[in-house]
């Protein structure tokens, strides 16, 4: 959803949202901090139309054909209602012959790699033998060279086994790590997903693993690391400041959200927990909130 512009007030953002709903630009308006209301279009193929109309609002909301439209809209909205129960009931027979396929509420793309975690913890004894998964670590040796060369000479990723790059992101250690980074994975996944795209979604899960993943090898020579930790730091930093130069991207994060998930990230650093990939976290972060960034920028230029 994209925000096309602000109504001050709100029996004139419904009847302009009536408008818009009546010649089939599905919208929706909600108020907004300074005490005016936001309009939102569903469907970015809709923004050039709707923001055109706003305009004619601005200039004139008294014209009539804005006043004409609650009926009309109330008829599209009986039809969205008739046929989303008409669905409704779909969903029910078939949650009734699959039942353990109903009920999720977060998107595909989400749904496969908290499997793929599932599935490779499950292989491992619940993080207990981890003999399964040693062609998922990043490397089979410790390096004890320079940071450089340590992200260059990756000798398995030369041999073309490219998938030790991201594979460390499906092992986990024990129930709390895979229960942690797998409860933020549904969040944040299911809204990028739900408000922007999954594609957009496997892009930034692939980058963020790459490049996590080499920060954490790069600082510690240590192939021995895992989870999707640095992922999950890394989509919480791209949408943070998504949100915050791009209002209109439709993703959101509470701020409460935020300031908790960056003091647990410095409190990891303490070493009270035991050990944990820091570097992955930090580089998830960073990679992040740089993508974050100039997507906004992107988008507004």
């Amino acid at each position: 959803m994209r925000i096309i512009g602000e109504i001050k007030n709100e029996a004139a953002a419904r009847r302009f949202s009536d408008f818009l709903l009546a010649r089939g630009l599905p919208n929706e308006v909600e108020p907004n901090e300074a005490g005016g209301w936001h309009v939102w279009v569903k469907s970015d193929d809709d923004l050039p139309a709707a923001a055109e109309w706003l305009a004619v609002f601005e200039r004139d909301p008294a014209d009539a054909r804005f006043a004409q439209s609650e009926r009309e809209a109330e008829a599209v909205r009986a039809s969205e209602a008739a046929a989303l129960a008409e669905y409704r009931k779909r969903v029910n027979d078939a949650r009734r012959i699959f039942p353990s396929l109903g009920g999720y509420r977060f998107g595909p793309l989400t749904f496969l790699l908290m499997a793929v975690c599932v599935f490779v913890f499950l292989a491992t004894k619940l993080g207990s033998d981890l003999a399964p998964v040693k062609a998922f670590w990043f490397s089979d040796y410790v390096h004890r060279g320079t940071i450089w060369e340590r992200v260059t000479e990756l000798p398995e990723v030369r041999a073309g086994e490219v998938w030790r790059l991201v594979t460390p992101i499906f092992i986990h250690m024990n129930v709390l790590h895979i229960l942690f980074n797998l409860m933020w994975l549904a969040d944040l996944g299911s809204m990028i997903e739900g408000r922007q795209s999954s594609s957009l979604l496997g892009w930034l899960v692939l980058g963020l693993a790459v490049g996590s993943n080499l920060v954490q090898y790069a600082v510690t020579g240590n192939p021995r690391f895992g989870g999707m930790s640095g992922v999950v730091y890394g989509l919480l930093g791209y949408m943070w400041i998504r949100a915050k130069f791009d209002p209109s991207c439709g993703l959101r994060l509470h701020r409460q959200v935020v300031v908790t998930s960056l003091v647990w990230f410095f409190f990891c650093f303490t070493g009270w927990l035991g050990p944990v990939a820091n570097g992955c976290h930090a580089g998830g972060l960073v990679i992040g909130m740089g993508w974050g960034w100039l997507a906004s920028r992107r988008r507004s230029d």
